[in-house]
């Protein structure tokens, strides 16, 4: 698929992001991309790996379950109409897409969908245990305001925990090549998926993103200014996503602060040493208030 096409599937795949609580349709979204909806749905497909309407629904589901996991003051009702369905659509959908009722996916927060995660729930029910955890993350997290970012982008479908490091490697060296790198040239990444959620973790979308002078042929994003709630991460980099679950299990679900509708920022401060350690923060949109 040639980089153009690419680039406007990614302007698609942004508006249904952006717009998960509508009832969207095939030709509102191919407009985005410049697309007739006939080709749209072929080069979606072969782009994505699923046709548009099954990407659609999983991605207001597994929104809606993350939801439910992070905002327990949020009602299931509001949860439904934010991923545009009614409540009693909703309750079959998440019924039929996750194996269990909506209420009881809340009240068992979030029991293993599959063995591959089964350490990181694990992990997370063993601090649980902990009834200090809370205020020890809390301590750790300190509110940051950050500036508007203008990013170039590249997207990858993959596995976060498992080749996200190669796909890091390719694009560096690629920027190299086009002499965009620089000694302070900042590095952003932005996931979409929660990984313990999605019906398959090979299909997680992920931006890196870099704060490039010129956009040289990449997406872009713009980021508004805002305020975030940032975690400043120092470890080996296989155990990031046990920090991403204590945020968002432990942390998040008992704060003061409601998320805002703006992506979660890995803003790098540091490649992978010799110890196989990193150096990061995790900044979590928040609302003013």
């Amino acid at each position: 698929m040639s980089s153009r096409h690419m680039m406007n599937i990614n302007k698609a795949i942004n508006y249904i992001y952006a717009n998960l609580d509508k009832n969207l349709s095939v030709e509102e979204i191919a407009a985005q991309g410049y697309f007739s909806k006939y080709h749209f749905n072929r080069v979606f497909k072969g782009s994505v790996g699923e046709n548009i309407y099954s990407f659609i629904k999983r991605m207001k589901l597994e929104r809606a379950a993350f939801m439910l996991k992070t905002a327990p003051h949020k009602s299931i009702t509001d949860i439904a109409v934010e991923a545009g369905y009614s409540s009693s659509n909703f309750a079959s959908a998440f019924r039929q897409y996750f194996g269990v009722s909506a209420s009881a996916f809340r009240r068992e927060q979030q029991m293993p969908l599959k063995d591959s995660f089964s350490i990181v729930i694990q992990h997370i029910q063993n601090l649980k245990k902990n009834e200090h955890i809370f205020k020890e993350l809390d301590k750790k997290i300190k509110l940051k305001r950050i500036a508007e970012l203008n990013l170039s982008y590249k997207r990858v479908i993959c596995n976060y925990t498992r080749d996200l490091e190669t796909a890091w490697c390719s694009f560096c060296t690629e920027l190299e090549e086009k002499q965009l790198l620089k000694e302070n040239t900042c590095f952003i990444g932005i996931s979409y998926d929660d990984p313990l959620l999605t019906v398959d973790e090979d299909r997680c979308i992920y931006d890196m993103c870099v704060a490039l002078e010129e956009t040289a042929g990449y997406d872009e994003h713009n980021i508004k200014e805002g305020l975030y709630a940032c975690y400043a991460f120092q470890d080996e980099a296989a155990k990031l996503i046990l920090t991403f679950n204590e945020i968002f299990s432990l942390w998040l679900p008992f704060c003061r602060y409601e998320l805002e509708d703006k992506p979660t920022l890995e803003i790098y401060r540091s490649g992978i040493d010799e110890d196989g350690k990193i150096s990061l923060e995790i900044c979590i949109p928040i609302k003013n208030g």
